[in-house]
């Protein structure tokens, strides 16, 4: 295992060196390498399997965030983020969750509620150790896994979810679902079930990674039942939830921001805060890290000092 875990940060570490933008935000080349090599692997057992966990250290955090990452992503594809957090203050644990990155199980193969039970044991695993605040984020489906964690029951002091779609709130997709789980054994390629998967980004780096699929860490195809549980996931509204800040790009292809506000006002979070990102598109923590960063962390920072943020709190439509 020990060698695997050398070697996760190959593809990720290489898509970073050849993108100048990304190399110069982290603070140059050797600083690539210093962030990857401050990353400490950790291991929780859930379910009876044993589950990564990306752990990005900070010397006096103010809070921990754990972290959930895109559609068939490991932890390590978002390192340079994990770095940028930490340097801002926070402590960050970021999850492989089943079948993702050196997780246990089938390629690609975790429903919603597996992940939300990992995200959980991830959230009393940071609760056990401190009692600083605690941050439940992520990124693309990390995004919709987050707030689907909090319908769920989880309890993060405040929550940060990159894009949002709840399709269980559609008939369609909740008998795709019951179809799916019935009929259906072929996976899902990522290119499939992500709009325009391979030209997500703008930057040649990035872009060339997602064509390539050469990381053996990453899981291209998800599972049927991996989907199907997406499609049909539903939950009752809660009365009491974390502020939850909601990003997105105005260009973003895969999931438009209209989509985005629209199924955040339906999720039944009793408050929430919506903010569109001018020009940005999907990969909001690679190709817009310069500008994503400092909102989150800013907005963090207001929301634990008890400061206003800039955006006025959107109610949901079930408050």
């Amino acid at each position: 295992m020990r060698r695997s875990e050398e070697r996760l940060g190959d593809a990720v570490r290489e898509m970073v060196l050849e993108s100048p933008r990304l190399t110069e935000l982290a603070g140059g080349a050797a600083e690539v390498g210093r962030i990857l090599e401050a990353i400490r692997d950790e291991w929780l057992e859930v379910g009876g399997r044993r589950i990564h966990l990306d752990v990005h250290p900070c010397a006096d955090p103010k809070g921990t965030i754990v972290f959930q990452p895109g559609s068939g992503a490991h932890a390590r594809n978002y390192f340079l983020l994990g770095g940028l957090l930490a340097r801002h203050g926070y402590e960050v644990l970021a999850i492989d969750r089943l079948g993702h990155g050196l997780s246990e199980g089938a390629r690609g193969d975790c429903t919603v509620e597996e992940a939300i039970a990992i995200a959980g044991a991830a959230l009393d695993l940071a609760r056990s150790r401190s009692s600083r605040p605690l941050i439940l984020m992520g990124s693309s489906m990390g995004g919709l896994l987050t707030i689907f964690g909090l319908l769920a029951g989880l309890k993060p002091d405040l929550a940060v979810a990159h894009n949002f779609l709840y399709p269980g709130k559609l008939v369609s997709l909740r008998l795709r679902a019951r179809w799916i789980a019935r009929y259906r054994t072929k996976p899902y390629p990522l290119a499939k079930l992500v709009h325009a998967f391979e030209r997500l980004s703008a930057d040649p780096a990035v872009a060339a990674y997602l064509r390539s699929r050469n990381d053996p860490y990453m899981a291209w195809e998800l599972s049927a039942r991996s989907v199907a549980s997406l499609f049909g996931f539903s939950a009752p509204a809660v009365r009491d939830a974390p502020y939850t800040l909601v990003l997105t790009g105005d260009r973003d292809k895969a999931i438009p921001a209209w989509a985005t506000r629209l199924f955040t006002r339906w999720s039944g979070l009793p408050s929430s805060e919506v903010r569109v990102i001018p020009g940005a598109g999907h990969l909001l923590f690679h190709d817009h890290l310069d500008r994503a960063v400092p909102i989150v962390v800013d907005w963090l920072d207001a929301r634990m000092e008890g400061r206003p943020t800039d955006s006025p709190i959107q109610r949901s439509a079930a408050s």
